[in-house]
């Protein structure tokens, strides 16, 4: 055995996935030299690989929820033939159909809604099967699809599920900052506060409602994902309740790196 090579790719052969890298990267190589060679050597008329076609006798196993492949050798009656068919692709078609890979927000990640742990990240595995890379993407499928359907397809406990759902919709204090604005009609400054909170569930032009300390906390501004409130000064560090719409209410407390619950029953199917 090789040093420095995990047993498990000697003994399973490698990821599918890497293989399909691999052979492409050459094709790639191969591609920009005859186009180096027609620019050097000026010619009028060259070659290019339109389609490659292999037959791949082969061993294939699951590891981990992953294919593994690791060719055939000399008597191998038993392996199995996989035949493969590449074709060409230009950059407009790539763009079309690629998957739009959006940096998340460090503070509001797919990871940090699932929790720690090797079980968390089987669960942010099975959910990028299913399409699901974002805590955005995780929030719209959650009311367009449901619980039990998301729990289904992703083949995922639907508790555990549900408390991702929770973590991911749950509003979070990100910023609170107190300003000095001048007063209307008098020349006497007046205090303000503001704070902002952020959470999938909001929406541009839909103000959701907000209590605390038995009062309503008004909203300065409310976009995709954020929330700016003007808390009265005996209101900051209590407990806020929002009421998204459609049943969905979180509570945090008002004050700065606070992170907030969504009510238990709004989860369930």
């Amino acid at each position: 055995m090789s040093a420095g090579i995990p047993p498990l790719v000697q003994d399973s052969g490698v990821p599918f996935d890497l293989f399909i890298q691999a052979l492409t990267e050459q094709l790639d190589k191969a591609q920009a030299a005859m186009a180096l060679k027609a620019r050097v050597g000026k010619l009028p008329l060259t070659f290019a690989v339109k389609e490659v076609s292999l037959d791949l006798r082969a061993f294939v196993q699951m590891v981990d929820d992953d294919v593994f492949v690791r060719p055939a050798g000399p008597g191998d009656a038993e392996a199995s033939t996989i035949k493969l068919a590449l074709t060409t692709i230009t950059k407009p078609m790539i763009e079309e159909n690629a998957i739009d890979f959006q940096p998340e927000d460090p503070k509001f990640s797919l990871r940090e809604a699932l929790g720690e742990g090797k079980d968390s990240e089987d669960l942010q595995r099975r959910l990028e099967r299913i399409g699901v890379r974002n805590v955005q993407q995780l929030t719209e499928l959650r009311k367009t699809a449901g619980t039990d359907v998301i729990a289904r397809l992703a083949r995922l406990p639907v508790n555990r599920l549900q408390q991702a759902l929770m973590n991911a919709a749950a509003p979070r204090v990100t910023q609170v900052e107190s300003r000095t604005e001048a007063g209307i009609g008098g020349p006497d400054p007046v205090a303000s506060n503001r704070v902002q909170i952020t959470s999938p569930l909001l929406r541009a032009g839909r103000l959701p409602l907000v209590r605390a300390a038995g009062e309503a906390v008004p909203v300065i501004e409310a976009g995709d994902g954020s929330l700016v409130l003007a808390p009265l000064a005996m209101q900051l560090g209590c407990e806020a309740e929002i009421d998204f719409g459609d049943g969905d209410i979180g509570h945090v407390d008002l004050s700065a790196g606070s992170v907030g619950r969504m009510r238990d029953g709004r989860a369930r199917p």
